[in-house]
């Protein structure tokens, strides 16, 4: 069942906001990228949020969202110069074996010479957004350079998006189409870093297309800095036997949101999500994951493990529908939060829908604070209380982190991970 608000109850919380973000896109269109029908889809994604309306906390499915933090946004359009080229001189060494796409602050600035470098720059191509995804219309609106990648065979790609904080305008929406071809063996990193100017905002969608028998392996790092509010809207259909496997790690960021909705639309299409978020400060970080099996014998496998440190709040909420039409189906949840201070706040929501009694569905979803019982065995054992906690904590994240089977990609999640959590770079194994 698709979530609904009351429109009259949201209304007064959005308007002023909106109507500025609905003026921006005006100021700006005319000046966008695209042809005749780019600039309809935009015009289109307007209309669309228009309609829909600002998401309010009294929506349940944004109520965990800092949506407080979009006001503070100077100007929601982008900056429609080139990207700086000093960028090129500030990213992490490329990974071995991977073509590498760098955007900056939402344009692109260094493209493969491989087999990827016919695919960039395209046109403007909209998707339909669920309630809960509506600030995809956003990035729709506003998005500069996109890439719509198309791959056959095997593929391993690295696309960097680098917010440069040298942007005259603080908004960047970056913009992703994938399609893998059948039978393809796709492996992506996708990753955000930068410190941004003060209150910048980046909003990112993604569209995913894997055809009959297609394995992508997504792997997805968030270590923006703490002044820029983060927004990816993501979207992925997948085929009969095909596989979409998630590896995601969220650091960064004052404010983040991410929006997921994951169709298993093909006989025995599988879904594996594995997630951490680590907040500290007064981050905030929430995950709205809904995937919705539509076809037989269909698979969903969810991880997610969170920690909230200090003042920060962390969410996550799975939605898993399994179809009348998709007897056979399996799926299981394992949602973790762990609380470590005092002021912090975590909300884990598992939800099944069932339409279908052909099914084997389990779920589980806890929230507390380190096992003293496990603390106490430790200190009984001569080891001191700091690194007692570290090594639990560790730990607590560590199932998730060890499917991220890329060496140097785990080896830098790993310390982005312990660079949220105080106690844990005082253990020598994370030097």
């Amino acid at each position: 069942m698709r979530s609904t608000s009351n429109p009259a109850a949201s209304t007064p919380a959005r308007s002023s906001l909106l109507d500025r973000v609905l003026a921006d896109y005006r100021g700006i269109a005319a000046q966008l990228p695209g042809d005749a029908d780019s600039r309809a889809a935009r015009a289109r994604a307007a209309a669309h949020l228009g309609d829909l309306g600002w998401p309010s906390a009294r929506d349940e499915q944004w109520r965990y969202t800092n949506l407080r933090a979009l006001d503070r946004i100077g100007a929601f359009a982008p900056d429609t110069a080139a990207a700086p080229a000093a960028t090129l001189a500030e990213v992490p060494p490329a990974l071995p074996g991977f073509e590498r796409l760098i955007y900056a602050d939402g344009r692109l600035v260094s493209g493969s010479h491989g087999s990827l470098a016919a695919d960039l720059r395209t046109g403007l191509k909209a998707a339909e957004w669920l309630p809960e995804q509506r600030l995809g219309w956003l990035c729709d609106m506003f998005a500069t350079d996109a890439a719509r990648l198309t791959v056959a065979g095997d593929a391993a790609i690295e696309i960097l998006f680098i917010n440069s904080g040298r942007a005259s305008s603080g908004a960047a929406y970056p913009q992703l189409q994938l399609r893998c071809e059948p039978g393809s063996r796709v492996r992506l990193i996708e990753r955000h870093l930068g410190a941004g100017a003060p209150a910048s905002l980046v909003a990112m969608n993604i569209t995913i297309e894997l055809a009959r028998e297609a394995t992508l392996t997504h792997y997805r790092l968030q270590q923006y800095g703490r002044d820029t509010v983060f927004i990816d809207t993501l979207s992925a259909q997948i085929a009969e036997r095909a596989r979409y496997a998630v590896r995601s790690v969220a650091v960064g960021a004052g404010s983040a949101r991410t929006s997921a909705r994951v169709q298993l639309a093909g006989r025995g299409a599988t879904l594996a999500w594995g997630g951490i978020a680590v907040g500290r400060g007064e981050q905030v970080h929430d995950i709205s994951l809904k995937v919705e099996h539509e076809a037989p014998e269909t698979v969903t496998e969810e991880l997610f493990r969170g920690i909230a440190d200090e003042r920060s709040r962390v969410a996550f909420s799975g939605h898993i529908r399994i179809d009348a039409r998709a007897p056979g189906a399996q799926t299981r949840q394992s949602l973790r939060g762990l609380i470590e201070g005092a002021s912090a706040e975590i909300d884990l929501r598992p939800r099944l829908e069932i339409l279908t009694d052909d099914v084997r569905a389990a779920h589980g979803a806890t929230t507390g604070r380190l096992d003293e019982d496990l603390l106490f065995y430790l200190l009984a054992r001569g080891i001191d209380r700091p690194t007692a906690r570290s090594l639990l904590k560790w730990a607590f994240l560590s199932d998730a982190l060890r499917e991220i089977d890329v060496p140097a990609l785990r080896a830098e999640a790993e310390r982005l991970a312990a660079g949220q959590l105080p106690d844990v770079p005082d253990l020598g194994a994370l030097a």
